[in-house]
C-alpha cells in the first residue's frame, strides 16, 4: 500500500495548492453554473443500457505503478483514434505521480471527443468532483478504501449529473457499499496491495453486483477480453494493451478486434 499512500499524499499537496488559488466554494459555484448552461456529454449509464455488446472503455494513461512508462503518445495522438474507432467510452487518468497525467490531459480530451469521459483518479476530496463536472466529465471513479466518504460523494455527483463507478476489489468492499446500491460497480482485477492481477476476481464478484458491472485491469489480449465478457461484465476498461500500439493503424486494428470480440 506504499504506492497508494504516496499517491494520496501527493494528491493532498496538489489539492492544497489548488485550494489556495481557488476555494472549494468558488469551484462548486462554477461547476453548478456550468452544468446549468452547458450540454453534457452522454452519461455512462445510457451507454450501458444498450445490451447489443459488452462496452469498451478505452483508457489514456502514460504510465502506471505496475508497468512504469507505458506510452509516449499524447492525448492529441490518442483521443482522435478513440473518437474515430468503435470505442464506447473513454477513461482519462488524471493522477500525476505514478500515472504521469493530469487534468490538462482531461481538458484536451474533452475538446477532441463527444464520447462519454471518465475522470479516473484517486478522488479524496469533493473539490475533485467539482473539477470533473466543470470540465464536462460524464463519470468519476470512487475507490473503496481510498475515497473518504462514498455516500456523500455519490450524492454530490448525482446533483451534478455525473455517473459514479464505485470501485471494489473484494467482498468486503461490495458489502461496504451494498446499502448505497451503486448503479455502476467497477471490479478491479488488480490487487492494490501487491499489484498482481487475477481476472477471476470479476467472475467471483459478479453475482454480488446488483446493477452494471465494469471490469477493470488486466486485459493483455483479445482472449482476456472475451473471458471477462463471458463472466458477465457490462463493460471492460482497457488501457495498457491498447496503448502498446505505436500508430493509428496498430491501435485502430486492435480496437476493431476488441469490438468484434465483445459483440453479443
Amino acid at each position: 500500500m506504499n504506492v497508494i499512500n504516496e499517491i494520496v499524499k501527493n494528491k493532498q499537496n496538489i489539492l492544497k495548492n489548488k485550494k489556495e488559488k481557488e476555494s472549494v466554494d468558488k469551484i462548486q459555484k462554477k461547476a453548478e453554473d456550468f452544468i446549468s448552461t452547458k450540454t453534457k456529454k452522454f452519461r455512462f449509464q445510457e451507454k450501458l443500457k444498450d445490451k447489443t455488446k459488452t462496452k469498451l472503455i478505452a483508457e489514456y494513461k502514460p504510465a502506471s505503478p505496475s508497468q512504469g512508462d507505458i506510452s509516449l503518445l499524447t492525448p492529441e495522438d490518442v483521443i482522435p483514434i478513440y473518437e474515430k474507432y468503435p470505442v464506447d467510452m473513454i477513461s482519462i487518468l488524471t493522477e500525476e505521480l505514478y500515472f504521469k497525467s493530469n487534468m490538462d490531459n482531461f481538458i484536451k480530451a474533452n475538446e477532441m471527443t463527444v464520447k462519454p469521459l471518465l475522470r479516473k483518479d484517486f478522488i479524496i476530496d469533493e473539490y475533485m468532483i467539482y473539477e470533473a463536472a466543470l470540465n464536462n466529465a460524464s463519470c468519476i471513479l470512487l475507490i473503496c478504501g481510498i475515497c473518504p466518504n462514498i455516500e456523500k460523494y455519490m450524492n454530490i455527483s448525482e446533483d451534478l449529473g455525473l455517473d459514479v463507478i464505485v470501485e471494489c476489489h473484494n467482498m468486503n468492499d461490495i458489502n461496504s457499499v451494498s446499502d448505497l446500491n451503486p448503479k455502476i460497480i467497477g471490479i478491479n482485477n488488480r490487487n492494490l496491495s501487491n499489484l498482481t492481477v487475477n481476472l477471476e476476481t470479476t467472475k467471483k464478484l459478479k453475482k454480488y453486483v446488483p446493477n452494471y458491472l465494469i471490469s477493470e485491469s488486466g486485459v493483455k489480449n483479445i482472449e482476456d477480453a472475451k473471458l471477462l465478457k463471458s463472466y458477465g461484465a457490462d463493460a471492460i476498461l482497457i488501457g495498457t494493451s491498447i496503448l502498446k500500439g505505436n500508430s493509428e493503424v496498430e491501435i485502430g486494428n486492435y480496437i476493431n478486434q476488441l469490438n468484434k470480440s465483445l459483440k453479443n
